[in-house]
């Protein structure tokens, strides 16, 4: 009996020393709750910076994206301004308000082109009919009231406002490819004469004598009454004139500085630079307190504390428009 009670008190002791091993003070319990929260913190904070990351990479992307695709479709108006506008016209690009509105004239602007009514005369003419190309898309094609310039190959406007008063279909053959092509008898009136292969235009009343205008409102850059690109922070057009022909442009001007003249032989070129910025960003913020963009002659413009936390893509591009070109020998 003695052995089994001194049996029974060694197993509770030894019970009652393991539980005291293995158990936790309340200091212990609390020292590991404040690591597990340092280490709770730590991974939030990765956490909250690697989304704020992604955030910035994607707007950055979606901005540049968009930027490019603006920046193509300004770039394809400028190429095409003046298109079935007589050269000695001198207006059909216009910079107005220091350079960062712009006016281009002209039959068919950029995308436009589809609904412009062009085509070349598949024969000469003398009289009051004008046999032109039938296009597969109608609305390429003329209409009865539709005024129309013939256009030489220099681009002077040998003929203008003739108005369309009848039209009749007809098939051409073609006696140099041998083949047939559909087309169109157009009825005007006075006659005139012309030769085959001369251009015919529709005069289109807004893009070829009211203009296409580009200007700046507020962050929004409008194509005529329409937005074309937000968040843009500033645009600046630039035109100028290679004199000696040797590929440089001389001089760059705004406020139609210096003019567009039929006596300059050489190029004619537009430089447009375009800033876009993102939305404000956490964490971010430029040392920058001004943009400068332009520096012949030069245009800066201040950041405010908005802007400043803003990432920003400047493009710029110099074209040089066909259409606006004097035709040689002049």
């Amino acid at each position: 009996m003695r052995f089994l009670e001194h049996h029974l008190y060694i197993s509770n002791a030894n019970s009652t020393h393991r539980d005291h091993r293995s158990g936790m003070t309340l200091v212990e319990l609390m020292v590991s709750l404040v690591i597990l929260m340092i280490v709770l913190g730590a991974v939030y904070s990765i956490l909250n910076l690697q989304q704020t990351k992604s955030i910035q990479v994607t707007r950055t992307t979606v901005l540049q994206t968009d930027a490019q695709v603006a920046f193509t479709l300004v770039k394809w108006d400028l190429l095409l301004a003046g298109l079935g506008y007589p050269y000695e016209l001198q207006d059909a690009l216009q910079l107005t308000n220091v350079g960062s509105d712009l006016t281009l004239k002209g039959v068919g602007l950029g995308f436009e082109m589809n609904r412009t009514q062009w085509s070349y005369l598949l024969d000469d003419v003398n009289g009051t009919t004008l046999p032109v190309r039938r296009w597969d898309d109608s609305l390429a094609n003329f209409q009865v009231g539709d005024t129309i310039i013939v256009i030489n190959e220099v681009r002077k406007a040998i003929h203008q406002n003739l108005i369309v008063t009848g039209i009749d279909s007809f098939t051409y053959y073609d006696p140099i490819w041998n083949i047939a092509t559909n087309g169109f008898m157009l009825h005007i009136g006075p006659s005139i004469t012309a030769r085959a292969g001369l251009m015919v235009f529709r005069r289109n009343s807004d893009t070829y004598n009211a203009g296409l205008t580009y200007t700046l409102s507020g962050d929004t850059l409008m194509r005529g009454n329409e937005a074309l690109l937000t968040n843009v922070e500033a645009i600046q057009f630039r035109y100028g004139i290679d004199t000696n022909g040797d590929g440089i442009v001389d001089s760059w001007g705004t406020n139609n500085n210096p003019p567009f003249n039929a006596n300059y032989v050489n190029k004619w070129a537009v430089r447009f630079t375009m800033v876009v910025s993102s939305e404000g960003m956490a964490g971010y913020q430029t040392l920058d307190d001004s943009v400068t963009i332009e520096n012949d002659p030069p245009y800066t413009y201040p950041l405010d504390s908005d802007q400043q936390r803003r990432k920003r893509a400047i493009l710029s591009s110099v074209v040089y428009p066909q259409n606006l070109q004097p035709p040689e020998g002049l």
